[in-house]
């Protein structure tokens, strides 16, 4: 049954830093902790996503099988936290029934800064490259710098078996894993702008989404800056412009076959699900609206710049969907706990909530 826990937050989810208040875990400010460590980066990046090259015309034999992925957002200077999530979700150890399958890969929705090092802290924690699942990165704000967003583009987003980008050096792209979809905007290069996605973006991203082939139950969308921002960044994120962020939503609506969109920028975890992005609902910094028919958006907070650390688990099993969202008191070594957990409904099927 479905528990709508940003309802319980909402007396906080406009606070400086949007604090989460859990059922389970007082939520109380923490000190940040610094480290700089030196090491060198390894050149060979060795990725396991057997499924993701797969044919995308074809329904592969596994399609029903359970499998999942994380989405995490703005880790930035936060070393200390970024791991101490990264450990979490190798090891599992939150995984009430019915338990969710180890992550295919891991989202991170903007705001590495720095990319290398962050990236760095990923592969010395899933240190096993047969069974280390890609990182999905995102182009956030603090990443447009030349260092990060070469990394990015030129060592990241090509290290990810299967994907196909918009343009040969774009770090818009997206690939395919069974049954899901999952695009990637960089919303401040070719398809936005100061976070904000352009007729250009938005005519790439329907295409992409009307394309894909019917064996696709399930297309997700990340990029950085919120279309419905709640807590910081209420007049400078996609909503910015709102001329361009309605058609973009009208047009995801239309398509019909888009889920969830995750975003990250605010450092506060909150979910919301938006049918018409003129309504009062959408556009009131207070309200976490859940309209039928609409599509999710999931900010991931932060694994490690935000006021706790949190990240979000989706698991697909056929044209089921389930998230779970964890978090933790930012720095190392802090306990998990399960602050929320959802479905969607299925295809077609408003009721199953």
């Amino acid at each position: 049954m479905r528990r709508l826990y940003v309802a319980n937050m909402k007396d906080v989810s406009y606070c400086v830093g949007c604090e989460i208040r859990s059922p389970r875990l007082p939520v109380r400010r923490a000190a940040s902790v610094y480290v700089t460590v030196s090491v060198v980066y390894p050149i060979a990046l060795a990725f396991s996503l057997a499924d993701l090259g797969a044919s995308a015309g074809e329904v592969p034999r596994n399609a029903e099988q359970a499998f999942s992925f994380v989405v995490t957002a703005d880790p930035r200077q936060e070393g200390p936290s970024w791991r101490n999530a990264l450990r979490e979700i190798r090891d599992m150890t939150i995984n009430a029934e019915p338990a969710f399958a180890p992550p295919s890969w891991v989202i991170v929705a903007g705001d590495m800064d720095p990319a290398r090092k962050r990236f760095e802290d990923y592969t010395t924690v899933f240190s096993d490259t047969a069974s280390r699942p890609p990182l999905v990165p995102v182009v956030g704000n603090h990443d447009t710098g030349f260092g990060d967003f070469t990394f990015i583009r030129d060592v990241m987003i090509p290290s990810i078996r299967g994907v196909v980008r918009r343009e040969p050096d774009s770090c818009d792209y997206y690939f395919d894993y069974r049954n899901v979809r999952m695009i990637v905007v960089d919303v401040y290069t070719k398809s936005g702008k100061k976070g904000v996605i352009r007729k250009s973006g938005r005519e790439w991203v329907k295409n992409t989404v009307e394309t894909a082939p019917v064996s696709i139950d399930h297309i997700f969308l990340s990029f950085h800056e919120p279309a419905f921002p709640r807590g910081r960044h209420l007049k400078d994120s996609f909503n910015e412009d709102i001329p361009q962020r309605d058609a973009f939503w009208r047009m995801l609506i239309s398509c019909g076959r888009v889920r969830a969109v995750f975003v990250g920028h605010t450092h506060g975890y909150n979910r919301l699900r938006i049918l018409n992005p003129e309504s009062a609902g959408a556009n009131d910094a207070a309200a976490f609206p859940d309209d039928e028919g609409g599509i999710y958006q999931v900010d991931a907070g932060a694994a490690g710049h935000g006021a706790t650390s949190t990240f979000v688990r989706v698991q697909v099993e056929g044209k089921n969907v389930s998230f779970r969202t964890c978090e933790a008191i930012n720095g190392p070594d802090q306990p998990f706990v399960e602050c929320d957990r959802w479905e969607l409904p299925m295809p077609g099927d408003e009721s199953a909530r």
